[in-house]
C-alpha cells in the first residue's frame, strides 16, 4: 500500500504530497485526452469503411465523415492546450514552492543567529548595581557580550537589541557602562565639567528625560538598580 501523506499545507510532507496529487491529476487528464482522440480516429476510420459500401446514402456519407473528421481534431487541439496549460501551472507552482522553501531556510538561519546574539548579550540580573560594577560592561572587550546602563535609577542591558546605538564607536558609546542620565536629560554627548555636574536638571531636562526612559524601558531588559540613586535628582 502507498504511503499516506502526512503534515500540513506549510510543511514539507505536505507540499510533497501536493505535488505528486498534482502530477498525478495532470498525467490523468493528457491520458484521457489522448485516449479519447484515439477512440476519435478509430471511429473515423471505420465510418469510412461504412460509408464505403453505403455509397447510395451520399447525404448521409458527407455529413457523418464530417461530423468524426472534426471530433479528433478538436479533441487533439483541446488536448494539447490543456497540456499546454497544465505544464505552465505546473512550473509555476514549482517556482512558488522554491521561493517559499528558500524563505523558510533563511527564516530559520536568521532566527537561529538571533537567538545566539542573545543568549551571547545575556547577563544575570542583580537587586544593585554599583557605578563601578557597570564600567566592565560598555561593550569593548566582548564584541558580543551585555552592555549595561543606568538611566533614573535602573541599570538596562542593551547588548542585544542597542548594540549598534550603544557599542564601541556607535553614536550613544560615550553612554555604555555607566550613569546615562544626565546625559539623556540634556541630549548631551558631551563629558560634563565638575562645576557643570553640580548643576541640577530643569523642567524641560527632567522632561526630556522621561520621554527617554520611556523608550529605553520598553525596549531594553532591566537588570536591576543603580546604588545609591537620588530620584529627586532627575525627577519631575
Amino acid at each position: 500500500t502507498p504511503p499516506r501523506c502526512r503534515g500540513g499545507e506549510h510543511t514539507l510532507p505536505g507540499r510533497r504530497c501536493q505535488a505528486i496529487q498534482r502530477m498525478r491529476l495532470v498525467f490523468l487528464l493528457i491520458v484521457t485526452l489522448f485516449a479519447r482522440g484515439a477512440d476519435a480516429f478509430a471511429g473515423l476510420f471505420s465510418s469510412r469503411h461504412h460509408t464505403s459500401r453505403h455509397r447510395h446514402h451520399r447525404r448521409w456519407r458527407h455529413h457523418d465523415i464530417t461530423e468524426l473528421r472534426a471530433e479528433p481534431m478538436a479533441v487533439l487541439v483541446g488536448g494539447l492546450l490543456t497540456a499546454g496549460a497544465a505544464a505552465s501551472w505546473w512550473a509555476s507552482g514549482s517556482e512558488q514552492r522554491d521561493k517559499k522553501a528558500k524563505y523558510a531556510e533563511w527564516e530559520a538561519k536568521e532566527q537561529a543567529y538571533r537567538d545566539e546574539r542573545r543568549r551571547l548579550a545575556y547577563i544575570e540580573p542583580r537587586d544593585v548595581w554599583s557605578e563601578a560594577d557597570l564600567r566592565p560592561y560598555d561593550g569593548s572587550k566582548d564584541e558580543d557580550g551585555p552592555i549595561l546602563l543606568a538611566v533614573k535609577g535602573d541599570v538596562f542591558n542593551v547588548g542585544y537589541k542597542g548594540r549598534q546605538f550603544y557599542g564601541p564607536g556607535a553614536e550613544y558609546a560615550i553612554m555604555a557602562g555607566r550613569d546615562a542620565t544626565r546625559f539623556l536629560a540634556k541630549n548631551s554627548l558631551e563629558e560634563e565639567s565638575e562645576e557643570d555636574l553640580k548643576v541640577p536638571l530643569n523642567v524641560a531636562e527632567r522632561a526630556n528625560l522621561e520621554v527617554w526612559y520611556f523608550t529605553i524601558n520598553n525596549k531594553y531588559e532591566k537588570v536591576g538598580a543603580l546604588e545609591n540613586y537620588d530620584p529627586g535628582s532627575a525627577d519631575l
